[in-house]
């Protein structure tokens, strides 16, 4: 459903605090001509990377805290310094392995890559975990639903999914982006619509 947020809402919110989040910004990878038609600005808004670096992850991120951040393989140092300024440290990549060929300038990509980062002392809960996952490639942009199972194996919560596109049925993930009603406010970066939990209203 949606909402209006006032400016006193704003200021009197409380931010939860998460233990784990995931994050698949919309990177301005300037993908034109040739495949304009299937390229990243023809199916949402796109974001430059200082704008996604600026964003307050940090104060979103209890202590001791997992992310994972999904990056376009061609943007990996962009996406190494997107988790240094959320204030993470760079542990692993994790690859998803298409079965079908995708673009690519110089090779085709068949994978995908999300890499996994932490702060404070968080150790994995799971030691056995590959640093890949096999699964189908859906629609645009659209990540694979393995990536929730992967993540809760690896993590606690409470989990937080940033830039969703629809909301994950795996325990209970707060949402927030353009695309969904979202679960919390982040200052500086509004969005359409809020669900009744963006709120917590005094009692």
């Amino acid at each position: 459903m949606e909402k209006i947020i006032t400016s006193a809402e704003y200021k009197n919110h409380s931010i939860k605090k998460y233990k784990t989040v995931m994050a698949d910004p919309p990177w301005d990878i300037n993908q034109r001509g040739k495949y304009n038609r299937r390229s990243a600005e023809s199916h949402y808004e796109l974001m430059p990377v200082d704008r996604i670096k600026a964003m307050p992850v940090a104060s979103l991120c209890e202590e001791n805290a997992h992310l994972y951040l999904w990056v376009p393989n061609g943007l990996l140092q962009e996406g190494l310094d997107v988790i240094k300024a959320w204030g993470f440290t760079f542990r692993s990549p994790i690859y998803w392995i298409k079965p079908r060929l995708g673009l690519g300038n110089y090779v085709r990509n068949a994978s995908e890559t999300l890499l996994f980062a932490t702060r404070g002392k968080a150790p994995v809960k799971f030691h056995a975990q590959p640093n890949w996952l096999f699964a189908p490639q859906q629609e645009h942009s659209h990540k694979p639903e393995e990536q929730f199972a992967l993540i809760e194996r690896l993590s606690d919560g409470p989990y937080l999914e940033l830039f969703a596109r629809r909301r994950c049925h795996h325990f209970d993930w707060d949402v927030w982006g353009n695309e969904i009603d979202s679960d919390i406010i982040i200052p500086g970066y509004p969005v359409p619509h809020y669900s009744d939990k963006a709120i917590k209203k005094e009692v």
